[in-house]
């Protein structure tokens, strides 16, 4: 970025993500106005003199309202999704790379200068059955992708994230990809997000199911272990919110290359992943530890 960014556009800015970020950013001096694009019911989405709610259909090629909303923007932040949860289809999965696609050649025929995506620890969730034995902060950009966690529910079934998880790390490829031949004008970056849930996003409502549930006390091993997992990716409301603030304002310079990775965790004890080089990317200084909040449990 040459200059400190104005005006930010948010997708799904009626989401559990996207409106906490518009509600943040419109407490910022140095925002001038967030433009949230919204599809369907418009709950969530705080309306005041700073945010401007923009109905659209991204993936909608005769929708102009999309053109129209970009005009002016000096960053957008993409977190839309056709099925933002884990349990995303394979056609759900298909449509968010659509949305993704289409937000990132809109957004540079717009000439905005960056762009942040919201990709997902989900793109590491195979790491997770040997979560045990890795060191903490080892799992950086440069650590191979092992897209879909696998999680066992209540009931003893099991699923795995792996349609989720695929449309984010198609993501995270577009957007480097977008960054590379665009000469200069867009840099990019993906956040690899942690959990962040609903709400009040309490570290103790993460339960080993890899949802919101009750924490069972009678876990196994493997539950231990997958409480520990998703416990140790917790993302507290205002890291997430400084995070995605932190990567508008960014200057590109020190970057490897114009479309980063970074991972979105607070700053939990012993945790595998590396938020070192988010802090030092973007500036990032996570102020929460879950495992300080729960009292080391």
């Amino acid at each position: 970025m040459t200059s400190t960014p104005k005006r930010v556009l948010v997708t799904g800015a009626n989401g559990n993500l996207g409106s906490k970020v518009a509600r943040h950013l419109a407490g910022c001096g140095w925002c001038a106005e967030v433009v949230g694009l919204v599809h369907g019911p418009q709950t969530g989405l705080e309306a005041g003199p700073k945010v401007t709610a923009v109905p659209c259909d991204i993936v909608d090629h005769g929708d102009h309202r999309l053109a129209a909303a970009l005009e002016g923007i000096d960053a957008v932040v993409h977190l839309a999704a056709q099925n933002p949860y884990p349990d995303a289809t394979w056609t759900d999965s298909a449509i968010s790379i659509d949305l993704t696609l289409r937000m990132l050649n809109a957004a540079r025929r717009a000439g905005v200068p960056r762009f942040v995506f919201a990709s997902s620890n989900h793109v590491m969730g195979g790491y997770k059955e040997v979560s045990g034995t890795l060191a903490p902060g080892s799992l950086d950009a440069a650590t191979p992708p092992l897209p879909g966690t696998r999680t066992r529910g209540a009931d003893g079934t099991y699923s795995n994230s792996i349609a989720y998880a695929v449309a984010k790390f198609a993501g995270e490829r577009a957007c480097r990809e977008a960054a590379l031949d665009s000469d200069g004008a867009l840099s990019t970056v993906a956040i690899r997000i942690g959990w962040c849930q609903p709400g009040e996003n309490r570290p103790e409502t993460i339960s080993a199911t890899g949802f919101i549930e009750p924490v069972d006390a009678e876990r196994d091993a493997e539950g231990e272990r997958d409480l520990r997992w998703f416990r140790n990716m917790w993302l507290s409301n205002r890291d997430f919110v400084h995070l995605v603030e932190r990567t508008i304002l960014a200057g590109a310079a020190p970057w490897p290359g114009p479309g980063i990775i970074v991972n979105g965790m607070s700053r939990n004890t012993g945790m595998p992943w590396d938020i070192e080089t988010t802090t030092r990317l973007t500036g990032y200084e996570p102020r929460d530890d879950l495992w300080r909040e729960l009292g080391a449990r």
